[in-house]
């Protein structure tokens, strides 16, 4: 008889639900009750799996991974999300462990958390092939970021950098979709862009000011005053620049260059300056004043240097005196 009521009692909840199988409807039903035992089994198996979620969500925060993944990574936390909360609920009542998830589902509360936490550990797990699949895709492209990131480049070449980036994007989103070979057959045309976006940014560093000092000599008396030594000034810098463009990260050698570009300049201020003071001179009628410094100072060097006096001799004699004593 009970049998009987049984079976009326599924078919009619069949017929309301039309999807509750007639095996969950005598899992609910049934007359076998689960022992202690099996009870705190399944309890420590979801647990087991919610420790194992847990570990895998820890991982996914310390790689990176939504650098990477983002679609599986936020899946992942989605749910992590309901797994903290169906676990919690196991916690307060371990009971239950083994009772029907819902009244719609054949599956246990255990077995849904075991469920959960496997589909958590798989998106994770897909991530991370996703992380290691664009590191080693694109593990150049990388080293250039670097390189720009330390001269400024987002900011002083922020369109071009901005393009780049966003281009970096795609072939990682192209990379999770597995389209390994479309990226490969694109790199070499994209790293040749990163490079001359590299160099350019390495001579923005260092020769930046002197190019702009530069411009502002070449539309200066300076420069038609001593043409000659604005030609050398222009020369060192340009020889500075490509040798940039040659070993774009030769930093040492780099700044070296650098430095006798703007020493020129620095010459070419110098005697400028020193053109103008003689000029002034010439102006005040103090030419025998400004001599006579000159010749007590040659003076000094040439009893110095153990020459005595050689006021006799001119400038360049006396200097050439000193230079063969040295």
């Amino acid at each position: 008889m009970q049998r009987k009521f049984s079976v009326v009692i599924g078919a009619i909840l069949i017929s309301i639900t039309g999807c509750k199988t007639l095996d969950a409807v005598q899992n609910t039903l049934g007359d076998s009750t689960p022992s202690n035992e099996q009870v705190q089994s399944a309890f420590n198996r979801a647990e087991a799996a919610f420790m194992e979620a847990q570990q895998a969500m820890y991982l996914a925060r310390a790689e990176s991974l939504a650098e990477y993944d983002l679609q599986r990574t936020q899946r992942a936390r989605k749910e992590w999300q309901d797994l903290q909360d169906q676990f919690s609920k196991l916690k307060a009542k371990p009971h239950q462990a083994l009772d029907s998830a819902s009244f719609f589902s054949s599956q246990t509360v255990s077995g849904e958390i075991i469920e959960t936490g496997q589909e958590i550990q798989a998106l994770v797990s897909g991530a991370q092939a996703a992380k290691q699949l664009i590191l080693s895709v694109l593990e150049p492209v990388r080293s250039h970021f670097a390189v720009l990131d330390k001269f400024d480049t987002p900011q002083q070449f922020s369109k071009r950098y901005r393009r780049l980036k966003d281009q970096h994007n795609v072939f990682k989103a192209m990379l999770v979709e597995g389209k390994q070979m479309q990226v490969e057959t694109r790199l070499s045309e994209y790293q040749a862009q990163l490079t001359t976006l590299e160099k350019a940014a390495v001579e923005r560093h260092y020769l930046g000011k002197v190019f702009a000092q530069l411009d502002t000599i070449a539309t200066s008396p300076k420069a038609y005053v001593l043409p000659n030594v604005y030609a050398d000034a222009s020369n060192t810098t340009e020889y500075a620049k490509q040798f940039i463009y040659s070993n774009v990260r030769a930093y040492h050698l780099i700044e070296e260059k650098a430095r006798s570009a703007r020493l020129q300049i620095l010459r070419l201020e110098h005697l400028y300056a020193e053109h103008l003071a003689r000029k002034q001179a010439l102006t005040d009628k103090q030419v025998e004043a400004k001599l006579l410094t000159l010749e007590n100072q040659l003076l000094a060097l040439t009893k110095k240097a153990g020459l005595g006096d050689l006021r006799h001799l001119s400038f360049a004699q006396q200097l050439a005196a000193i230079e063969d004593k040295l």
